[in-house]
């Protein structure tokens, strides 16, 4: 997980009420529990377990991914951006570790 997502906005810069579609993806093994390795344990689960998008702290998107979600999960969302701000994205793996992404909105 050393490489930070990617995220793409269809504008960093929309008009007050616009939908503005944010795509992103993350870079994870998505590990279910269920595989074994080549000594034949088995191999631990590792999968993001929380999804949170907020704009200037106030909840956009929560999204609760299971053991079906593949490897470096992409996600697409839209929202109505009523206000400039922050766009903070937080992926929480099951070892509570966090990737964070921040994409700044600025009203036309």
């Amino acid at each position: 997980m050393s490489n930070p997502p990617r995220i793409w906005l269809s504008t960093k810069t929309p008009k007050q009420g616009e939908i503005v579609t944010v795509r992103t993806i993350v870079q994870h093994v998505m590990e279910t529990g269920f595989r074994k390795d080549a000594d034949g344990k088995t191999v631990p689960q590792k999968i993001i377990s929380k999804f949170d998008c907020t704009l200037n702290g106030k909840p956009v998107i929560s999204w609760t991914p299971g053991t079906g979600v593949s490897a470096n999960p992409y996600l697409e969302f839209r929202f109505r951006a009523e206000e400039a701000g922050e766009l903070k994205m937080v992926w929480v793996d099951d070892d509570k570790s966090v990737i964070e992404a921040v994409e700044k909105i600025t009203l036309t």
